[in-house]
Order: C-alpha cells, then sequence, then structure tokens
C-alpha cells in the first residue's frame, strides 16, 4: 500500500473478516510431578470422592475447585459450589501443600504459556491414514471417546481438551452406571461437502454443525477452523504490514510538520490504527461466537452418547425431557482461562424462561414429563431451543433437579429411570423422585426459576 506524502492526509484501507488465533504447536510437556489435593467425599450411594481445592466456605456451603489428572491426559479443572448437607468428610491439605496447588491452578487459570505447553502437549495423538496420505490424519483415544480428525493437528488437540474438560463435567453430575459402556466414536471433518453428505445419509438437517447416531454410537461434527485459520493468518499480516507504513508515515510527518499542523496530519494515522484494533476485535469475537456455537453443539451431542453409553442404556434410559434438559446445561459450560465452569444459568435461557414465566407461556409439568421425541424434534442451533417452550422448560427443570435439588447421579433418579422402564405413571414416577406431590413442585419449580440468577445463584425473595 501507498503513503499519501506531504500535506495530502494519509488514506489506508481497512481488512475485515471473521478470524481465529492460530494455536502455537505444542511440545512434549516435562514430567509430571505428583500434585497433593483437598478430599472431600459426597454422601452420595456409592460414595463421591472428589480431589481438588477448597474454596470459599459459607455457611450454606463451600467454593471447590475439581481437578483431574491423569497420564497422557490434559489436567482438568472446574470450579462447582458444594452444599453443606451433601458433605460427609473432607481431608485438609498442610498449609504447604495447599499454597503449591494454588500456584499450579493459578498457572492454569492465568492461561501461562507453561500451562497452555503441558496441557495440549499432554495428549497423546497418533498420526493415522487419511485418504491417500499415509499420515494424514489423527487419533485420540478416551476413557469416553475416540476421536479421529483430518483437521490440522493444533485444532484436534484443542477440541480434544474441550471434550475431556466436559466429560469430566458429565461424570462428576452424573456417574456412570453402566460398566459395559462403548467410548463413543468421534469423527471431526474439515471438508463440508463430506459433512453435507453424511448428513444426507442420516436425514440430518443441514443447521447443526454436529449430530449423534444412537445407532453407530457416532458423532459427526463438521468444522472449517482450518480455512479461518488460514484467512487469519493473511488479515494479521496485513494488518501488520498497515501498522508498520502507519509507524513510517507517523516518523516521517513528525519530522516534517510541527505544532498543529503536525497535529493534523499525524490525526489520521491514530484513527486508522483505532480501527485496525477496533476490526481486530470484532473478528475475534465473530469467531468466538462461531467457535461457541460448534462446541455447544457438540457437548449437546456428547451428553446424549454419553448418557446412553455409560449411564442409562436403553431401555433404562432419560426421559427425553431430562436429557434434552441436561443437554442444554453441559452445551453452555465455559472454559475460562483454562477452568471448566457448570452451573451458571444462560443468560438467554434465563431470560426467556422469566419472559414466558411471567406471561404463563412455559409448559406445564403434567405436560413435559409425558412429552416425547416429537416435541423435540428442532435442529440444536441457536435460539431456536432458546425460544421453545418445551427445550426451554426442560432446562429450567433439569437445572433446579441438578442445582438446587442436587438429584442428578442420585439413587433415587436411578430409582425414577427404573420406574419409567417398568411403566410407571409418569407423574407417579416423578412424585416419588422429589418426594411432592406434583402441584407443591411446580410451585416451588416456578419459584426458583423467578429468583434465578445468571451466576446460578437463587435471590432471596423479598
Amino acid at each position: 500500500m501507498r503513503l499519501m506524502r506531504r500535506h495530502r492526509k494519509p488514506a489506508f484501507g481497512l481488512l475485515v473478516i471473521i478470524l481465529v488465533a492460530a494455536p502455537a504447536r505444542a511440545d512434549s510437556p516435562p514430567k509430571a510431578v505428583p500434585w497433593k489435593f483437598d478430599v472431600v467425599t459426597l454422601k452420595t450411594t456409592p460414595a463421591t470422592v472428589l480431589r481438588g481445592l477448597l474454596g470459599e466456605e459459607t455457611p450454606r456451603g463451600m467454593r471447590f475447585q475439581v481437578v483431574q489428572r491423569k497420564p497422557g491426559r490434559p489436567t482438568h479443572v472446574f470450579a462447582t459450589l458444594l452444599k453443606r448437607d451433601e458433605i460427609g468428610q473432607i481431608e485438609r491439605l498442610s498449609d504447604e501443600d495447599r499454597k503449591l496447588l494454588q500456584e499450579r491452578i493459578q498457572e492454569i487459570e492465568q492461561n501461562s504459556p507453561e500451562a497452555e505447553k503441558e496441557r495440549l502437549g499432554a495428549l497423546e495423538l497418533q498420526p493415522i491414514a487419511w485418504g491417500d496420505k499415509k499420515e494424514g490424519g489423527w487419533r485420540y483415544s478416551s476413557d469416553f471417546f475416540d476421536l479421529t480428525s483430518n483437521a490440522p493437528e493444533e485444532i484436534v488437540r484443542r477440541t480434544v481438551l474441550h471434550l475431556e474438560q466436559i466429560y469430566t463435567a458429565y461424570a462428576r453430575f452424573l456417574p456412570p452406571r453402566h460398566q459395559g459402556g462403548r467410548p463413543t466414536a468421534v469423527l471431526l471433518l474439515t471438508d463440508l461437502n463430506d459433512y453435507r453428505k453424511m448428513l444426507l445419509e442420516q436425514k440430518q438437517p443441514f443447521l447443526n454443525p454436529a449430530f449423534f447416531d444412537p445407532a453407530s454410537n457416532r458423532i459427526v461434527c463438521a468444522s472449517d477452523l482450518e480455512l479461518l485459520g488460514q484467512k487469519l493468518a493473511s488479515v494479521k499480516h496485513a494488518h501488520q504490514r498497515m501498522r508498520a507504513e502507519l509507524d513510517k508515515a507517523e516518523a516521517e510527518f513528525s519530522k516534517l510538520y510541527k505544532g498543529k499542523e503536525r497535529a493534523a496530519m499525524l490525526q489520521p494515522i491514530a484513527d486508522k490504527r483505532r480501527e485496525l484494533n477496533a476490526a481486530d476485535k470484532r473478528n475475534n469475537d465473530l469467531f468466538n461466537l462461531a467457535t461457541r456455537t460448534l462446541f455447544a453443539t457438540l457437548y449437546h451431542e456428547a451428553f446424549h452418547a454419553y448418557a446412553a453409553s455409560f449411564v442409562y442404556p436403553p431401555p433404562a434410559e432419560l426421559p427425553r425431557w431430562l436429557n434434552e434438559g441436561l443437554a442444554q446445561i453441559f452445551e453452555t459450560a465455559l472454559i475460562d482461562a483454562g477452568e471448566l465452569r457448570i452451573g451458571h444459568a444462560d443468560a438467554a435461557r434465563l431470560t426467556r424462561a422469566k419472559d414466558a414465566l411471567k406471561k404463563n407461556e412455559l409448559v406445564s409439568l403434567t405436560d413435559l414429563l409425558c412429552s416425547g421425541p416429537k416435541q423435540f424434534m428442532l435442529a440444536h442451533v441457536g435460539n431456536k431451543q432458546v425460544s421453545d417452550r418445551y427445550y426451554l422448560t426442560s432446562w429450567g427443570l433439569a437445572s433446579f433437579l441438578t442445582f438446587e435439588r442436587r438429584l442428578l447421579g442420585s439413587a433415587a433418579l436411578d430409582r425414577y429411570v427404573e420406574a419409567l422402564r417398568e411403566g410407571q405413571d409418569e407423574r407417579t414416577a416423578f412424585e416419588e423422585l422429589t418426594g411432592q406431590p406434583l402441584p407443591q413442585f411446580e410451585t416451588e419449580f416456578r419459584k426458583y426459576l423467578q429468583h434465578l440468577q445468571p451466576d446460578g445463584t437463587v435471590a432471596t425473595a423479598k
């Protein structure tokens, strides 16, 4: 690009495109050192043991950062709030060990280069043949999923890291019940044409960037991150060139002009720098939104696969409303600075749910408990779920049962699923699960939804 000289103000073009930061290649991590944790045993059947770091304690409960480390796997850290009445026993760290663990977790939360290198580099990927290339793809095997992909190594590593984190959350809130479960095959494609062909074969709507096929226990996911990454590199280089020219012009004008005339000549350069910075932010925000949509759908389908393979395989399976409600909870999980956060209330759903509550537009629990597949036929994309009455009510009810009633992973839930399998009336089985008549429970549920806050807490009614 050529700069205007002398008395003419410089003009610079601006590139705007959806971008994605090209991740750095991860090298092998240093040799792992054993970590020590606070240990909390929950009053579940069987007992659930959590290892991690105790945080803020209140009369109602305590914040706990669950940490999971396995050889060849990434380190998982996710926050949860434990109620006092669900804690059976606590084994606390010494002050010295606690300080060391805090420092290690802080490294992860700060997303330091060392922590990023360890998380991504710890993943053991296996090169595999793909098409006519001897090593054109990658494979990663986990306890819960087996991923294959022809995406670049960096993208595969980050996808694996996200999946490992979300499966850890599944197992925390709904521990495996079925010992014979098979890992779900996850196929990550970078060719959208290949994905379209699979969608036609499976009779799936193209709106979905991922789908789960229960018959084959397989999730197929399409991603154009490779193409976006290439565009990012091009745009970044162009913006670097533009900034270099801006620097050159600023230095030249500073020599040629003084006072007000100098300020007038430098102002367009400052304006253009701000435009470049704003464009970079908009592009990154757009890509982050596209990425969240992709992973939200992948999380949603992965939960269905996890529940069917490891918790309640057919015929003793979760009722459709609860399966869809829980999948919506997990699809909005936040990965913030390397830490997985579960338990907040998705802002869009919460706003819509409260509005529907005021207008009496939520589905009655009597109707929801008797609902089936035909009530949940929407594609798992964007605002379609958020605005649908059945999806919205199932999300709210699943949140109430999970975070307020703590029934997920309980023996009561096991009995509920078994009662439905045996053909018991849906309402009777649900009343046995909650220990309340349905009208009384529904009143409490609506009150919970009315006072639910975005951070997952419940405001005290005035």
